[in-house]
């Protein structure tokens, strides 16, 4: 019965989320995770909810919690969500840690470039970050163009 009414809240948190209800989708999948606190894509969604609300640091909170399931196979999303999320909360050591282990399931990923090219740049490492910034642009990631531009002439 649980998992049933689980589901059915999680089913409503998408329909919120994806009508940019984010508070009311909030509401849903903690409604989900209260049935089954197991469930890794309602702790996964509910982050990505509390990321587009710029509540940070409930959003990496619930992603630290998907990702500590590792029941899923939003394990990369969730590490990449993350690792965005706590670098709008200044966590870069953090944030490089996930989206180096991103990297290494998937070196050609561009956010994860993009997203590391600019740690590495708040770090003072140029070099390393345009060789980032490059590499996203060759995996077809054109909004490095700016930072290439700034940064790597």
């Amino acid at each position: 019965m649980h998992a049933q009414e689980a589901s059915e809240w999680f089913g409503k948190g998408l329909n919120a989320f994806n009508k940019g209800n984010y508070g009311e989708a909030v509401v849903n999948f903690t409604r989900a995770i209260e049935q089954d606190s197991g469930a890794s894509p309602a702790w996964f969604n509910r982050g990505t909810a509390y990321m587009r609300m710029r509540v940070f640091d409930k959003a990496y909170a619930d992603l630290t919690r998907c990702l500590q399931l590792r029941t899923s196979q939003i394990t990369m999303n969730a590490r990449m969500q993350r690792a965005v999320v706590g670098a709008e909360l200044g966590l870069q050591q953090e944030s490089l840690r996930d989206v180096n282990t991103v990297l290494k399931q998937d070196s050609t990923f561009p956010k994860a470039r993009l997203l590391r090219g600019r740690l590495l740049l708040q770090a003072g490492d140029t070099s390393q970050a345009c060789a980032d910034f490059a590499g996203a642009l060759r995996s077809g990631d054109s909004s490095v163009v700016k930072y290439i531009k700034v940064h790597c002439q």
